[in-house]
């Protein structure tokens, strides 16, 4: 190698760079769900209703009032037990078609899911069921999101408890297998 600073601080810069989208590359592989067969997002002709879910046995707990969320025909806060699992918290919302649920009801989802979720009636909407969607303390910064991630088959949103996404979306793939639904893998 030249002995030339220039030369040296331009290796060094692309050997820098070279690191960092390695790093970024294995980040975003090693970040994505638990099991790779599932999709958060599965295109599905079938249309269902919250009927064609109550053969796994959940709690619905509330039937929520869909005015203001867009298209939806349903939505429900349930509670499920996964197998070698804890019970866990559900919201299952209806459209009329997988379209609709994509076009309608994704942003609605993303808004009250993930480690930005926002948690307060007035910062969301659609605030129906808002106080549902969020765990932790009484003060506002101790109060956490209950859905760290949702899934979309079909005509259905599935928002699944979890700490994180890996296990939201296993659980929303364990609440769809239980119901005879083909999620893959």
């Amino acid at each position: 190698m030249a002995s030339d600073p220039a030369q040296v601080l331009r290796y060094r810069t692309h050997l820098a760079w070279a690191f960092l989208f390695a790093v970024a590359i294995v980040g975003v592989a090693c970040g994505s769900n638990g099991d790779a067969s599932f999709l958060k997002i599965t295109p599905d002709e079938t249309v269902r209703d919250i009927d064609d879910f109550t053969r796994i046995g959940f709690k619905r707990a509330r039937e929520y009032d869909v005015n203001g969320l867009p298209d939806a025909t349903g939505a429900y806060m349930i509670y499920y037990t996964p197998a070698n699992s804890e019970p866990a918290q559900y919201e299952l919302r209806i459209y009329p078609d997988h379209t609709t649920a994509l076009e309608s009801g994704t942003g609605y989802a993303d808004e009250v899911t993930g480690p930005e979720a926002l948690l307060r009636e007035v910062d969301v909407r659609w605030n129906e069921g808002t106080r549902d969607r969020r765990g932790g303390g009484a003060f506002r910064d101790s109060l956490t999101p209950m859905y760290a991630d949702y899934a979309v088959y079909g005509n259905v949103i599935l928002m699944c408890e979890g700490r994180d996404s890996t296990q939201s979306l296993d659980r929303c793939k364990a609440f769809l297998e239980a119901a005879g639904v083909d999620v893959g893998g």
